[in-house]
């Protein structure tokens, strides 16, 4: 074992250590029923393993119970839980026989990442998150899973040989969906004797779709054919996109004309957070266009926004992941066009939803959730199927059919989400419902790791 390993190791397990014996000199009183039983299934827990599609190794169950006990019990009963659950997973139903050392650092990785998520759901639920707990979960989880695999990843790096980036891409990046499914699940379980709205159970299902979606890529699929790269355009495509792109310019001149903002900061910050994600792109396999997470804002803009800074938002958001890091030279038709698409899709999702749902679906989180993902996700990707369907002369539902398999899962975990951020806002206000995005970029990351990854396994590219 290299040196800087060793020491990598031991300086965890020291810092485990500490934080463990400070965490026993402030131990309350333990409620022993209640803790014996989540001890109990806890360590049941760990038995169960799971082994990840691509991987070697297994993930626990245990981490469900984690999750729960932070919120639940006191910092020195989560951190005994969870030690004697890293030691049954470490040495029980094993391939290969842990060593002593191996079962330390498993131990004392714990320790650190339950003490860090710990503190962080002080300072979370103290925040007003408490107000809609799946919100805070879904953000404590996504301070479990970067401490807990970055410490692993880090050891695994000094043993390998390899970029920490590196390790954390071939090895971990896969896990995040069954983390993420198993944060909603611990979300959305009753607590202290407070009721969960039986509507919010319906976000585990694109959650649930996103773990099928992510196996299926295992398997082959037809490859499309090459997409052509020339930039001249048929004259039908030509009108069909100008058309396009003089129906968003009128819209987003009314959109002028009728400007007004309840709450600058917050449209500020929201325009702020749809141009950022709108860097974040995943190109679609056989496909022209990117996928972006900045539909995630646009769907918030919708519940909370008025339509002029919904407009502007979108239309924005898609000029910047036109023109950010384009393969292909961005042009002015094709920026005004991908800009033109978004608002269209974006101002047809208010109308519908704010409009002519008024009073009935859209006064339901569930109702907005499902009727503006379905308009904004249909309207935005048939038109633009359309343009290539008109460029490449291809069926429009041939088009459209792959460039569903690719982003539906994507817009249904997004749309989640964005659920978790509105009910959020509507119980503790706009700026704690900000720290679900890190869950979803986290989203980001995975999704494009697999799409990159199983593109390259069945296509060769």
């Amino acid at each position: 074992m290299p040196k800087s390993a060793k020491l990598y190791i031991f300086g965890v397990i020291v810092t485990g250590v500490a934080l463990f014996a400070g965490s026993l000199a402030s131990w309350p009183p333990p409620q022993l029923l209640s803790w014996f039983l989540y001890l109990a299934l806890a360590l049941a827990a760990s038995l169960v393993k799971l082994r990840l599609p691509g991987l070697t190794g297994t993930y626990s169950l245990n981490f469900l119970f984690l999750l729960y006990g932070i919120v639940r019990f006191s910092l020195p009963e989560v951190l005994i839980v969870g030690c004697a659950a890293a030691l049954v997973q470490s040495v029980c139903n094993t391939k290969k026989r842990s060593t002593l050392l191996q079962v330390m650092f498993n131990m004392a990785n714990l320790i650190v990442s339950v003490t860090v998520c710990f503190t962080a759901a002080h300072v979370v639920l103290s925040s007003g998150m408490g107000q809609f707990r799946p919100a805070a979960i879904a953000l404590l989880a996504f301070v479990y899973f970067v401490i807990n695999t970055v410490l692993v990843s880090g050891v695994l790096s000094l043993l390998e040989g390899k970029g920490l980036a590196e390790v954390c891409q071939d090895w971990y990046v896969w896990s995040f969906p069954y983390y993420l499914v198993g944060a909603a699940v611990v979300g959305l379980l009753p607590y202290s004797g407070q009721s969960v709205p039986g509507a919010s159970w319906l976000l585990l299902l694109p959650l649930a779709y996103l773990v099928h979606f992510f196996v299926g890529l295992l398997e082959s699929r037809p490859a499309s054919s090459e997409v052509k790269t020339g930039e001249s355009l048929p004259m039908a495509a030509k009108l069909y996109v100008f058309g396009v792109s003089a129906a968003g310019v009128l819209m987003l001149t009314w959109a002028a004309s009728q400007w007004q903002t309840q709450d600058p900061l917050r449209f500020a910050c929201y325009l702020a957070l749809a141009l950022g994600a709108s860097t974040l792109k995943v190109r679609l396999p056989g496909m022209r266009g990117t996928i972006s997470p900045n539909f995630v804002l646009l769907l918030v803009a919708v519940a909370q926004l008025g339509l002029a800074e919904t407009l502007f938002m979108s239309a924005l958001a898609g000029m910047v992941q036109c023109v950010w890091r384009a393969k292909r030279r961005p042009t002015f038709t094709r920026t005004l066009f991908n800009a033109a698409c978004l608002s269209l899709s974006a101002a047809a999702a208010y109308a519908v939803c704010r409009v002519v749902l008024a009073g009935g679906p859209s006064q339901s989180l569930v109702g907005l959730l499902v009727v503006a993902t379905l308009v904004l996700y249909t309207c935005n990707t048939l038109m633009v199927a359309a343009v290539l369907c008109l460029v490449e002369n291809k069926p429009l539902g041939n088009i459209w059919q792959t460039c569903y398999f690719w982003s539906c899962p994507y817009y249904l975990v997004g749309s989640s989400a964005a659920g978790l951020m509105i009910a959020t806002s509507r119980a503790a206000g706009w700026q704690p419902s900000l720290f679900v995005l890190p869950v979803m970029a986290l989203v980001y990351v995975s999704y494009r790791t697999h799409v990159s990854q199983t593109e390259s396994a069945v296509w060769g590219s």
